[in-house]
């Protein structure tokens, strides 16, 4: 089972990996990167038949997209699909099953209207899911909790859906959790750059760690007043302002996620124990 598609926090020289567009692929030979393409066949001409270990995964940035070139071509590649409307994308989703005879596969859905059906097909599906974005509209946090009752409850699930999959084993086991490194949006250890090699300015603050310690701070960091939504929150300590970015003083529409989370891990301790309990 693939629980998730790993990225280290860095290579050797605590250099954050790079997610670059693949045309750029030898333009950083020594670094760790993961790659982005619309087109398989142009990847796999540029890779070759052996894919370096270097290349984390291939993200594929076109559902519509010939397939076939991932299909008998570097066994054991993590696949990442990037949906960009969930709703319009949803029956694409059908056509990507073929590669899990050889790929971990992973979709990427984002925090968009159309989320809640896509994580419930892709679960079907046996697909692993990633939820990708920040700040959530009320459309997008019912959704996000349709998706999540689908993770807990739904008993044929057997493929993790993140951040849900992460924060629930942290809050059963008492563990510490990064929303951003969970999510793979923390610069520090993936760096987004675009077609020209330069960093993505919108993927996240530059440092979350200084992006949490200023929400917590009272007065102004950055030119905005911060501190009020994110101070006095339960679960400041694993999301990181993760949903708070990046209008701070914004409702973020994800406490009742964490809640139940944590309430669903609190239920499945208190089972665990019960079951260990039992006369042998």
């Amino acid at each position: 089972m693939l629980t998730s598609i790993p990225i280290p926090p860095g290579n050797d020289s605590d250099q954050p990996v790079l997610c670059i567009p693949a045309t750029l692929f030898h333009a950083f030979p020594d670094r760790t990167v993961v790659l982005r393409a619309a087109d398989p066949a142009a990847a796999r001409a540029l890779l070759g038949p052996q894919v370096p270990a270097r290349v984390l995964f291939l993200q594929l940035t076109d559902l519509t997209a010939d397939l076939g070139p991932l299909c008998n071509w570097a066994e054991g590649l993590a696949i990442d699909l990037l949906m960009a409307d969930p709703a319009a994308e949803l029956p694409l989703l059908y056509r990507c099953t073929g590669l899990l005879d050889r790929h971990p596969v992973r979709v990427t859905v984002p925090l968009l209207p159309g989320l809640a059906s896509a994580v419930k097909l892709a679960l079907s599906l046996g697909l692993a899911v990633r939820l990708a974005g920040h700040q959530l509209t009320p459309e997008v946090a019912a959704q996000a909790r349709a998706a999540l009752a689908a993770y807990l409850h739904n008993p044929t699930v057997a493929q993790p859906v993140e951040p849900f999959h992460s924060l629930l084993l942290a809050f059963l086991h008492d563990t510490p959790v990064d929303l951003w490194s969970v999510l793979e949006r923390d610069p520090a250890q993936v760096l987004i750059l675009d077609d020209q090699g330069e960093a993505v300015p919108d993927q996240g603050p530059a440092s979350a760690m200084a992006w949490r310690e200023a929400l917590v701070a009272i007065g102004v960091a950055s030119g905005v007043t911060t501190g009020a939504p994110c101070r006095d929150c339960p679960w400041l300590a694993p999301c990181g302002g993760y949903f708070q970015w990046p209008r701070p003083a914004d409702d973020c529409g994800a406490q009742s996620l964490f809640a139940e989370l944590h309430a669903a891990a609190t239920e499945l301790r208190a089972s665990l124990a019960a079951f260990s309990a039992l006369p042998r």
